[in-house]
């Protein structure tokens, strides 16, 4: 399930992120990369067949890019706007957005952030 989520992720974010199975590591490979951490955070307890899990997704710009705020906030947006179309991972029946985004903040090294947290039904 993780692997689709990441996958859907993909088709509407594309290529312009470094995508990270939970917490990333910068390293000066990273430095004018843009990231998305994509944390597994568990989810209720199974119904019948229907499986629900939660995935944290954190977006981050590259370092010492405050300037890239907007745009961060404007991939988000995507995100928002896919939970309400017809694109679902495979085998998922739905996809909902759990609130609304956090952010903009920034990390100590002035990495614009946001975040959202997402359920996946199965």
């Amino acid at each position: 399930m993780f692997d689709e989520f990441v996958e859907w992720l993909r088709l509407i974010l594309g290529t312009k992120y470094q995508y990270s199975r939970g917490m990333w590591v910068d390293s000066p490979a990273l430095v004018t990369a843009r990231i998305a951490a994509i944390y597994a955070m568990g989810g209720p307890q199974p119904d019948v067949d229907d499986r629900r899990p939660r995935f944290r997704v954190l977006l981050l710009g590259p370092q010492s890019g405050r300037q890239y705020a907007a745009d961060i906030q404007t991939d988000m947006e995507l995100l928002m706007q896919a939970v309400q179309g017809d694109l679902l991972p495979c085998g998922a029946a739905s996809v909902l957005a759990i609130g609304e985004p956090a952010g903009p903040a920034y990390t100590t090294e002035n990495r614009p952030w946001m975040s959202l947290d997402f359920q996946v039904i199965f």
